[in-house]
């Protein structure tokens, strides 16, 4: 059975949040370790990448997300930017109502 494009997506963000956390040296749980390898049920760690991307220092942030000659680090940088616009787009459509 193929895995649907959220799915998908979900995984992506389970390998990138492996990626910040074993690069942080920290402990990456079972369950973004399954997701991320596909071995389980996607789960959503938009929020948790998201919040331990906003909390890193420039030095670390940098070396995670803008290092040009890793491809996790790009990878990484490119789902930041569309996470920030759609952050971007999500306060715009609300403000709106």
């Amino acid at each position: 059975m193929s895995s649907s494009n959220r799915e998908m997506q979900l995984q992506k963000t389970c390998e990138l949040y492996a990626y910040v956390l074993t690069s942080l040296g920290k402990e990456v749980p079972d369950e973004v370790q399954e997701c991320a390898y596909g071995l389980e049920y996607p789960i959503d760690c938009v929020k948790e990448l998201s919040e331990i991307l906003k909390s890193l220092d420039t030095d670390t942030f940098d070396k995670l997300v803008n290092n040009k000659d890793s491809t996790e680090s790009r990878n990484l940088s490119y789902w930041w930017e569309m996470q920030q616009e759609a952050d971007r787009l999500h306060k715009e459509l609300s403000a709106d109502m």
